[in-house]
């Protein structure tokens, strides 16, 4: 599969969708009915409401939401990646990676509000990186801000996200405090007029509207299964990050602030999810989209390809043998 995946082929499109169907199957035989939790935003709770009827009566609809979601982020992500050059040539790699990831934790896999906050990342990715010669970056901010404010009615940490906005802004432009006074602007707008409505309809209640933030670490059964999967998760991320620092001297200016930008991106996502009134794994897949560079790297850049071929069907397995043996 690997193989496969490293070439810029149409028909791997197609073979992608079959790939990813296969991996989450078993969410299709056994479809999980989403359950809203503190940390999520009124229009998640607004969502499930009104995919209910038809979810009760097949419950199947929501791994199938959840599927193309996650397709469709795999896919995008992948071609964003390629347009940007951060490998030397295109491939689906980021799309495989994305797609095999998810499978690893089976909450990755449900219709969940971080999983809508990831295809707004998608979207808003490629406009960060576009700041660094962008003839109307000030339209482009508001957008993103605009973008992340909508997010934030799903998923309330997300709107933490301006801080990547803000890492943007620092390492793509020279400090414009115009720029950064736009960026608050754009995430400002969604509640000025989600507000001014509520008051105008006599509805106003924060706290229906934001759920409870807190500081909250999560309790990890660490067995061999969660071991594992942490080191299908870290190993192919070191050995990505290792040729992407090993070819940064090869690389034009604006991809290697696109790859600092990556990383950020990375370890900022890896710490939202505590910045939760309920902190569960499922709000650990925000990392997903940026891991799936450095793993897509490692597959791509490895000069002996039997050993990624060797670790991806090692991942497979044990995917396979949790499913079969029931853990989580």
């Amino acid at each position: 599969m690997v193989y496969t995946f490293r070439e810029n082929n149409g028909f791997n499109a197609f073979l992608l969708f079959a790939y990813g169907f296969l991996l989450k199957l078993p969410y299709f035989l056994h479809p999980v009915i989403p359950d809203a939790t503190p940390a999520d935003g009124f229009l998640y709770y607004k969502l499930l409401e009104f995919v209910a009827p038809a979810g009760h009566s097949a419950p199947v609809i929501y791994p199938l939401m959840a599927y193309l979601l996650l397709f469709t982020q795999a896919l995008t992500f992948n071609q964003l990646i390629g347009e940007q050059r951060l490998m030397y040539k295109p491939h689906y790699l980021v799309a495989m990676s994305y797609l095999l990831i998810t499978s690893l934790v089976p909450e990755w896999n449900y219709l969940s509000s971080v999983l809508i906050t990831n295809s707004v990342m998608v979207w808003a990715w490629p406009r960060m990186v576009s700041l660094y010669n962008h003839p109307h970056p000030k339209t482009i901010i508001f957008n993103i801000g605009l973008a992340l404010g909508v997010c934030s009615f799903f998923y309330l940490p997300s709107l933490l996200f301006l801080l990547l906005l803000g890492a943007a802004l620092l390492i793509f432009r020279p400090f414009s405090i115009t720029e950064w006074l736009v960026a608050l602007v754009g995430i400002s707008c969604p509640y000025y007029f989600l507000f001014l409505y509520l008051y105008m309809t006599d509805q106003f209640t924060l706290s229906v509207l934001l759920p409870n933030m807190a500081i909250k670490y999560p309790k990890f059964h660490f067995d061999f299964v969660f071991s594992t999967r942490i080191v299908l998760l870290a190993l192919p991320l070191l050995i990505g990050w290792y040729y992407i620092q090993r070819n940064r001297g090869r690389m034009l200016i604006q991809v290697r602030k696109s790859v600092a930008l990556l990383l950020f991106y990375l370890c900022f996502a890896l710490i939202l999810p505590l910045v939760n009134g309920f902190a569960g794994l499922e709000y650990w897949v925000l990392a997903v989209l940026p891991l799936s560079v450095y793993h897509a790297a490692g597959y791509l850049y490895a000069r002996r390809i039997i050993w990624v071929q060797l670790l991806h069907w090692l991942t497979v397995l044990f995917i396979v043998l949790c499913f079969v043996f029931g853990h989580k």
